[in-house]
């Protein structure tokens, strides 16, 4: 039975480490700081938005056995790319 708590309690905690970086951090302590309460829906939001967009992601890697993002790529199209380094030829 312990095992399985730890097992969850590690799931959550890398879930939350895999979304949760410096810049979210610093950035809702800079509007906690402004702006009291009063934004904190937008964080509901955003970590709502977050577990549907994984649990999407995750379903569609899963069935059809393929990265997400090549999937939107193969639908979308390349669209612009940003500019890349010169390459120096290899013939010399």
């Amino acid at each position: 039975m312990m095992t399985k708590i730890f097992s969850v309690a590690l799931g959550i905690l890398t879930a939350i480490g895999g979304f949760v970086d410096i810049g979210d951090l610093v950035t809702n302590t800079v509007v906690g700081s402004r702006f009291g309460l009063a934004l904190v829906w937008v964080v509901v939001v955003g970590v709502i938005g977050i577990c549907l967009y994984a649990n999407m992601a995750g379903r569609v890697a899963a069935v059809s056995g393929r990265a997400t993002f090549e999937i939107i790529r193969e639908r979308l199209g390349l669209g612009p790319r940003p500019p890349t380094w010169p390459r120096r030829s290899s013939s010399t």
